[in-house]
């Protein structure tokens, strides 16, 4: 058996996947994809916060047949789950993107693509069949920001992601340490890093350079590096208007992501959004920030049914979707878990974690005595810790 299928045959949850991946992968770039803002507090909670809750299970129940069936951003999938975007997974393995994405379609599961990806939209669509979403920015030229949008309707993606909480670049102390900026700064020691793993060298550097691939072509003043040219690109001064002209040209499903206050998710659906996207871009943008579970109750207290409310951050187990399902999510979505399959093992790795994951979340449901996701209610969980004493 080769080295990295046997490494791989090993992982029987998600953070053996990403051990894995952070050990054959060289740190600046474990660094890139697994780190966060400042002192990373952000990251630490959302994980931590999923323990506040603890699951109720209920006895003699016939749970023989388990259908996790979802609908949301309105397209089916097998279970409640959604790859997040990722900008440029094509850094971790040439597979990038598409292996991402083709893993899972074969799970059941909708992925979304970003658009600082390493793979076109179109490429995406063209190698992929299953549900898919494709995620944007609100640029400062409004024309790239519409282009995209329609290029992403063309292709056939079936709903839009508005990411609104990268107003301007966050501190990520791990990538300025490393040289991982915007335009990218290696030092030696970064250089001997990336030496030290000759087979990603090949691979990244060689085989199929990374390039932000739904940008070939795009305009910049003459001597000004494309990375720079998109990274000054990000409006500090967008509005609630602008995410109704997004709803216009759109017309389609429309989720906005990065918004945890419940005061904003019912502007946000005021404004045209159908479903909100709790997220603090996993602990990258503002240190020290609340998590979307500590603010999903009120938010789905203020929202009801009037949107679909999705959690993204923290979730690595079956049971984490459980507490976030239970207590008004429509679905989780999570972008590390992919890359940590595909950092491990391409393709297969991310067709292998994301595997994983669907198999525990069926077993917890079957655990916790359910046997359809409509049945995950109030009533299958209980606060523990910070939560209880709220």
């Amino acid at each position: 058996m080769a080295p990295m299928a046997k490494a791989m045959g090993a992982c029987l949850n998600v953070e053996d996947f990403a051990r894995v991946a952070r050990k054959r992968l060289p740190r600046p770039i474990v660094d890139f994809f697994d780190g966060a803002a400042e002192d990373e507090q952000t990251m630490a909670r959302n994980r931590a916060a999923f323990a506040d809750w603890s699951l109720l299970p209920r006895a003699m129940q016939d749970v023989s047949r388990v259908s996790a069936n979802s609908r949301v951003l309105g397209q089916d999938i097998a279970w409640p789950f959604i790859v997040a975007p990722t900008g440029m997974p094509g850094l971790l393995h040439p597979d990038g993107e598409i292996g991402i994405a083709r893993a899972a379609e074969k799970v059941g599961a909708l992925y979304s693509l970003s658009t600082m990806a390493s793979r076109s939209i179109e490429e995406v669509a063209a190698a992929t069949s299953g549900p898919k979403a494709f995620q944007l920015y609100l640029f400062r030229d409004r024309g790239i920001t519409l282009e995209l949008l329609q290029r992403a309707k063309a292709a056939g993606y079936g709903a839009l992601i508005l990411t609104v909480d990268v107003q301007v670049p966050a501190n990520r102390e791990r990538d300025r340490r490393s040289g991982m900026l915007i335009p990218p700064k290696f030092g030696l020691k970064t250089v001997f890093d990336f030496a030290l793993c000759p087979r990603w060298c090949w691979n990244v550097l060689v085989r199929r350079p990374v390039t932000l691939a739904n940008f070939t072509g795009e305009r910049a003043d003459p001597g000004v590096p494309l990375l720079s040219f998109i990274n000054q690109q990000f409006d500090p001064s967008i509005g609630w208007a602008d995410l109704e002209w997004v709803a216009q040209q759109w017309g389609g499903p429309l989720a906005i992501k990065g918004v945890l206050a419940a005061d904003d998710a019912e502007r946000a659906v005021e404004h045209g959004a159908s479903a909100v996207i709790l997220s603090n871009h996993g602990g990258r943008q503002l240190d020290a920030a609340v998590s979307p579970m500590d603010m999903l109750p009120s938010v789905v207290e203020r929202l009801g049914a009037r949107a679909e409310i999705i959690v993204d951050g923290g979730v690595r187990r079956g049971t984490d979707m459980l507490k976030a399902i239970a207590l008004g999510a429509k679905a989780c979505m999570a972008g590390r878990i992919g890359l940590y399959g595909l950092g491990a093992g391409g393709a297969a790795g991310a067709a292998a974690v994301l595997g994983a994951l669907r198999a525990e979340f069926d077993r917890d449901m079957a655990l916790l005595g359910v046997t359809e996701v409509a049945q995950i209610d109030r009533s299958r969980v209980r606060p523990t810790g910070r939560s209880a004493m709220a």
